[in-house]
Formats: C-alpha cells, sequence, structure tokens
C-alpha cells in the first residue's frame, strides 16, 4: 500500500521535530564541549588535578610514574621543566597547564588527544538523523494507516457496501482515532438498518395493496360474471376500496411523520379532552363486542401540539387496545399529570405481546401470529411513536399482567 499525502505530511513534521531537537542538544552540547571550564575528558580532568596537587604539595618527583601509566591508556600527557625564557606554546589540540612547585620551579603539563582518538561528531548526527527519520516514519504509518483505511471502507460504503466495517481492523488500539472508527461503524450500522427497513415497508407496502386490489378484481370478475349477486359485490368492493382508501391515508400520515414536516399546524389543545373524545368514541366499538372503555384521568392538561397528530396517535393506541381486548373485558386508560408532563397508561386484556417481540409492534405493517384474524393494517403504533417522538415524548410497551399489553405514553408541555 502506498504511502498517501497525510502520511508524508505527518512524517516530515515529525521528522522536523525531531531533527531540530537533536540539533539544538547536539549545539548545546558541544558549545560545552569546547569553552567548559576544563576541556576535555573527565579522566584528563581528574589526572590534571591530582598532579597539579601533587606538585604544588610535594614537588615534581612523583610526577613521571602517573604519566608514564596515563601514557598507557592512549592519552598523551608530557610533564616538561620550564627554564627562564622558555616559550609557551600551547598544544593544537588538548590542554595545557602551568603549574609551581614548592621551590619555586615552573612546569607545564600538557594533554592532547591523539589524531585517531579525536570526537567525531558527524558520526552521532548521523546516527541521531537516522533514528529520527526511522521514528518519523513508523509514527506517521502509525496515524495514518486507519485514517487510509476509514477512506477506503467509505469509499466501500458510497459504492454500496453496507457490510464494510472498520473496527475489527484496529486490533488492540486505543485511542481517538479508534474512537472515530467506532462511529463510523455505529452510522454506517444505523444506515445499513435504514435502509433494509425501508425495503421492507416498500414489500409491506406492495403486499398490502395487492392484496385488496386482488379483492377488488375477484368482486368485478364475479359481478360480471353473476349479475344476481350485483349488491353482494358492491358491498364487497366497497369495503375493499374503504380499506385502500384507510391504507393510503395511513401511508401518507406515516410519510408525513418520516419526513419531519414542520409545516403542521400547531395550535393549545387540551390532551385530557383529546382522550375523553377519543375514549367515548371508543366504548361504542368496544360495546359491540361486550368491552367496555374506561378514563380515569386529572382535569386538565393544555399543550401547544399538533392536535391532529396526537389525535390520530391516541386514537390509535385506544383502538388497538379495543381490537385485541376479550370480550366482557375493560380497556382502561389513565390520564395523569405530574408537573409539566403527561403520563398516559392504555392497558387491556388481549392476547397480549411476547417480551421479545414488544420493540418490533411499533415498525411498520408488524402483525403478530397472536392476532388472529383481527382485522388491521400494522401501521396504528408506527403512527403513534412517530407522532409522540415529534411531541418530544416517548412510548413504550409493557407485558400486563396477567395478560394483555400496556401502552405508556410520557409528554413533556410545550408553550406555543
Amino acid at each position: 500500500m502506498r504511502p498517501g499525502r497525510l502520511f508524508w505530511k505527518l512524517f516530515l513534521c515529525f521528522w522536523l521535530a525531531t531533527t531540530l531537537s537533536f540539533t539544538v542538544l547536539f549545539a548545546i552540547f558541544e558549545y560545552k564541549e569546547r569553552n567548559g571550564p576544563e576541556s576535555g575528558s573527565w579522566l584528563r580532568t581528574a589526572l590534571f588535578m591530582t598532579i597539579s596537587s601533587i606538585v604544588e604539595a610535594q614537588g615534581p618527583d612523583a610526577v613521571p610514574p602517573i604519566i608514564r601509566h596515563a601514557n598507557r591508556e592512549n592519552k598523551q600527557f608530557s610533564f616538561t621543566e620550564l627554564t627562564p625564557g622558555t616559550r609557551i606554546t600551547p598544544p593544537a589540540e588538548g590542554v595545557s597547564k602551568l603549574l609551581k612547585s614548592p621551590d619555586g620551579r615552573l612546569f607545564l603539563l600538557q594533554s592532547r588527544l591523539p589524531i585517531w582518538q579525536k570526537p567525531n561528531h558527524r558520526l552521532p548526527f548521523a546516527i541521531g538523523t537516522m533514528f529520527s527519520i526511522l521514528f518519523s516514519a513508523l509514527l506517521a504509518w502509525h496515524l495514518s494507516r486507519p485514517l487510509r483505511r476509514l477512506g477506503e471502507a467509505a469509499r466501500a460504503v458510497a459504492s454500496g457496501q453496507l457490510s464494510t466495517r472498520v473496527g475489527p481492523l484496529m486490533g488492540r488500539r486505543r485511542d481517538e482515532i479508534v474512537d472515530l472508527v467506532r462511529e463510523f461503524d455505529r452510522m454506517v450500522e444505523q444506515l445499513q438498518q435504514t435502509l433494509e427497513a425501508q425495503r421492507r415497508l416498500l414489500h409491506d407496502i406492495s403486499h398490502e395493496l395487492r392484496s385488496p386490489l386482488t379483492r377488488l378484481q375477484a368482486a368485478i370478475g364475479l359481478l360480471r360474471q353473476s349479475p344476481d349477486e350485483q349488491q353482494a359485490m358492491l358491498a364487497r368492493i366497497e369495503r375493499e376500496s374503504e380499506r385502500l382508501d384507510e391504507l393510503i391515508e395511513e401511508l401518507l400520515t406515516l410519510a408525513r411523520l418520516e419526513s419531519g414536516q414542520q409545516n403542521l399546524p400547531y395550535e393549545k389543545v387540551d390532551l385530557i379532552e383529546l382522550l375523553g373524545a377519543i375514549a367515548e368514541d371508543a366504548g361504542f366499538e368496544a360495546a359491540a363486542k361486550g368491552a367496555r372503555v374506561c378514563l380515569a384521568s386529572d382535569p386538565a392538561f393544555v399543550s401547544w401540539v399538533s392536535g391532529e397528530m396526537l389525535y390520530r396517535a391516541f386514537e390509535n393506541i385506544v383502538r388497538n387496545a379495543v381490537k385485541f381486548t376479550d370480550p366482557g373485558t375493560e380497556v382502561r386508560i389513565e390520564a395523569r399529570v405530574s408537573g409539566e408532563h403527561l403520563h398516559l397508561t392504555v392497558s387491556d386484556h388481549g392476547p397480549g405481546v411476547p417480551p421479545d417481540m414488544l420493540e418490533s409492534i411499533f415498525e411498520p405493517f408488524k402483525r403478530l401470529e397472536t392476532t388472529g384474524d383481527v382485522p388491521g393494517l400494522g401501521l396504528g403504533l408506527s403512527i403513534a411513536q412517530r407522532a409522540v417522538q415529534m411531541h418530544g415524548g416517548r412510548i413504550t410497551a409493557l407485558t400486563g399482567r396477567p395478560r394483555g399489553l400496556i401502552i405508556r405514553v410520557e409528554l413533556p408541555r410545550r408553550e406555543g
């Protein structure tokens, strides 16, 4: 994989930084080496101090053995007595020091490093440069590699490969780049789920539209073959037309909520009063199957809302409970005000929903096997969820005790 522009930018930045740091440190070291009070190695400095102390305290007799021993270590030391008029010439390389014995004689102590032993400053500079290049390349590769893979994954996703994930390629790495990769994977997963949901929705819509259309065509065919059954066939055609109209209306409502339209009419509505009207209408529907609807509520809860959408949401929840509750049972509606929130609970005594399916009942066209032959489109709770969320609220489903389904809605008060 050829390094990209980001790699070279990072490499140059790191290399310049390390090279500059090394150069500054080298310059400081060189300055101290050349201008220190005792230039040279620590051994030479220690030897000069020792010989100086011996000469000044005891005289020069003990110095020659020390010089011979030092020269065995490849150090060029010399110790010379100065006569009057002798000209002192400092060595080109090394240092010298003038010493005076107790009897007044002068001696010159000199040290000069051999040419082959002269410090080679080019070698450490070359080694430092090599290591700075290696370090900069490794660090630039370490930082640019995940970003490069992230770019490749983004191009793969753009081409339609929504199963692409980058996180597994990061290994045990833990830093902000990995956090970015995780967010990318989460975004792609959400995008994949959304597109799959749209595909399922289109499939379900086509199925739901095809069923009443097929029945309409069959009724028209039977009407042509049996004119005597005209009234029965017309009644069936009317029912299927109404079902189509209801389906299209529900789909349009769901589409408006999904698109997040902001041009819906908002007004101040007493939601308790709204629930009362819905409960009254649902009571007639429940009475037809020998059930009843009971409303227990606080006096009032006025909020700035889309009355049309919340009416549709509450009606779908209540009618869904009436539809599935057993004959002779009660659908209970509780609306309580707590501070600036309305808490709505609708419970029935029907077959209920398995715990692992409670979240999925809010998906469009989701119908469970427990619903049996109960008519419905599977859009009511989907519309209710999106309408509640549009108003900043939340909706949840719970399993009833001992059976049935409980829908809870929490809505905040909104000021216009």
